[in-house]
């Protein structure tokens, strides 16, 4: 895939993970919010190198 295919990608991903992370944060299930936020945060940082690479 080319950078032009991916970044929807990660958006998306960004996105599902943030609102997981919202639901089970709302929920009390802590630990599993903090595995959403952790692939929230490596998804964000992943679309960064992405588009300062390009």
């Amino acid at each position: 895939m080319n950078e032009q295919q991916l970044r929807p990608v990660y958006l998306a991903g960004i996105g599902i993970s943030a609102y997981a992370l919202w639901y089970f944060a709302s929920a009390g299930s802590n630990l599993v919010a903090v595995a959403f936020g952790l692939v929230t945060a490596f998804l964000v940082v992943r679309l960064r190198l992405l588009v300062a690479n390009s």
